[in-house]
């Protein structure tokens, strides 16, 4: 049983001291936020609606539920905030399938689909700034994979690296499977009968065919929730085991 508190790194200060205007509302969503608003909104729920000095995208009669398509660090001071008085749920997609669309100068626009598939087990390389919110009772965190597409835009000055393609939005092409976790050990059954009994960042790159980078940050966020623990060494890697409950 895990007992609940603030982590350090949490703005404390009284609602009434924070910014509302911080907050991204309408005026700056993404097509692919405005679909799963409507994709997660019901009748009778209210959307954009201030709670406290926060903008919330749907506000349920029993809880909230905030959409994140990216950067969730930006928002977890928020989300912290608001599970002091509210149940809260967490939406962010991952893209299982990108289709990238380029607009051309003269208006056609060319399409292709991207080499890059994300699975579930991206989820940690965004949960890894605040992992431990998985163990707020008031906390659950859906992740949609998705089929997306990619709208991008020719910009001289600007996306060297992408040889000058400007991502300028992003759009939802259709659904194609959920994954909801309640508390930390919803994130370990993605693991459970894939790595063995004790293990290394390595094997779980391995086993579960991801880079070791998402391996380690996998274990970081597990460890950081308290579902796994180091319990040995093996030459220079440390060997992990899961803790057991009763």
């Amino acid at each position: 049983m895990h007992v609940y508190s603030f982590p350090k790194h949490v703005d404390r200060r009284p609602r009434h001291k924070l910014n509302m205007h911080s907050n991204i509302g309408t005026l700056n969503e993404s097509a692919l936020h405005k679909s799963l608003k409507e994709l997660y909104a019901e009748d009778g729920d209210e959307i954009e609606c201030p709670v406290g000095d926060y903008i919330v995208d749907i506000k349920k009669t029993n809880r909230i539920i905030e959409i994140q398509t990216s950067n969730l660090h930006h928002v977890i001071p928020k989300l912290y905030n608001l599970l002091r008085e509210h149940v809260l749920h967490l939406v962010y997609p991952i893209a299982a399938r990108t289709t990238i669309s380029k607009t051309q100068e003269n208006g056609s626009v060319q399409q292709r689909k991207s080499p890059k598939k994300k699975t579930i087990f991206d989820i940690f390389a965004a949960f890894v700034s605040g992992p431990e919110i998985i163990l707020h009772p008031n906390f659950s965190l859906e992740v949609p994979l998705i089929h997306e597409e990619q709208i991008r835009v020719y910009d001289g000055n600007r996306g060297w690296r992408k040889r000058h393609w400007i991502t300028v939005d992003r759009r939802l092409i259709e659904p194609l499977d959920t994954h909801l976790f309640n508390d930390p050990h919803d994130l370990w059954l993605l693991f459970e009968k894939r790595v063995p009994v004790t293990f290394t960042t390595k094997q779980v790159s391995e086993r579960v065919c991801i880079t070791r980078r998402l391996a380690q940050q996998a274990v970081y966020c597990l460890r950081r929730c308290d579902v796994i623990n180091a319990v040995g060494k093996e030459r220079n890697e440390i060997v992990y085991a899961w803790k057991k409950t009763n």
